[in-house]
């Protein structure tokens, strides 16, 4: 399997992965000093302190880490994909998808779970596989309480103004009791797949007042384009594991958000012959928007 590492000023990490993969780290650029073409020579200068502003970690617990790109779901990509397992292995917090689009994903706590296109929840079959998944190793950054919010907008807003910084991921959940929600899910699909915009016209949606439970969803950077969604991305899960799905409306007066600031993205890529035949150009921004921020 072959294996790329892409750092902001960096040179390639060594040592092989077990997937195909492409590292981007969202860190500022680090200061690079040149031998040749400077008039410096190895021994010129004694040995100095690094001035460098960002060092990286030997371990990947910051990683946001992303199995397939959106575009690649969106246009219709949902057969198989990363076992069940190795998404686990990889983060104990997050979201996705099962193959053939079979319902909507949520990681809590390292357990996952599976919100059907019947609005019933259920603990995933680990055996199974995931077209698109996005998962970390939750660890707290920072917390805010007593949040409210009117609508899902309302709530980026806040945020926006809130998290420390403007260009990094982050993983991001919010406990507490909620006033209105609104949440999807979709059933699997059969081939010919459609793209994800057609599919989600006919979606299954639920209403539910006064339900405690949790958000848990990502905020990634406007950079991403289409390898993920850019600003927020929410499903939930509530307390009793009775209730959950996608996002698409929400209200609630006194939640405790947790965010963990991501440091780095690792992206698996699929070596499927599907993956390898879909046109990124063909996926328009405006259409992931329309299927994973739809907003009631």
């Amino acid at each position: 399997m072959r294996s790329l590492d892409i750092r902001t000023q960096t040179t390639l990490t060594r040592g092989p992965r077990p997937h195909s993969a492409v590292v981007l780290f969202a860190s500022t650029a680090m200061l690079i000093v040149a031998l040749l073409g400077t008039g410096c020579s190895p021994s010129a200068t004694p040995a100095q302190a690094s001035t460098c502003d960002h060092h990286v970690a030997s371990d990947a617990k910051d990683s946001l880490v992303q199995f397939s790109l959106l575009a690649a779901l969106a246009s219709g990509d949902y057969e198989n994909g990363t076992s069940l397992r190795d998404v686990l292995a990889s983060g104990d917090f997050g979201i996705g998808t099962f193959s053939r689009l079979d319902g909507e994903m949520i990681v809590l706590s390292g357990q996952m779970y599976q919100a059907l296109g019947d609005g019933t929840i259920r603990l995933a079959n680990l055996n199974g596989c995931t077209p698109f998944a996005a998962v970390t190793f939750f660890e707290e950054d920072g917390q805010f309480e007593h949040l409210a919010a009117a609508t899902l907008d309302d709530l980026d807003t806040q945020l926006d103004r809130k998290l420390p910084r403007r260009n990094s991921p982050y993983a991001l959940r919010i406990d507490g009791e909620f006033a209105q929600l609104t949440l999807r899910s979709v059933p699997a699909q059969s081939p010919p797949f459609q793209p994800l915009v057609s599919v989600v016209k006919h979606q299954s949606t639920w209403a539910h007042q006064k339900v405690r439970g949790t958000l848990v969803g990502f905020r990634c950077p406007s950079w991403v384009g289409t390898l993920n969604v850019p600003g927020y991305h929410w499903h939930f899960l509530s307390d009793d594991r009775k209730l959950g799905g996608h996002v698409l409306a929400c209200e609630f007066g006194d939640g405790t958000l947790r965010f963990d600031e991501c440091t780095s993205l690792l992206i698996h890529l699929p070596q499927s012959t599907e993956f390898d035949a879909f046109n990124n150009d063909s996926v328009k921004h405006q259409d992931i928007n329309q299927i994973e921020r739809e907003r009631k």
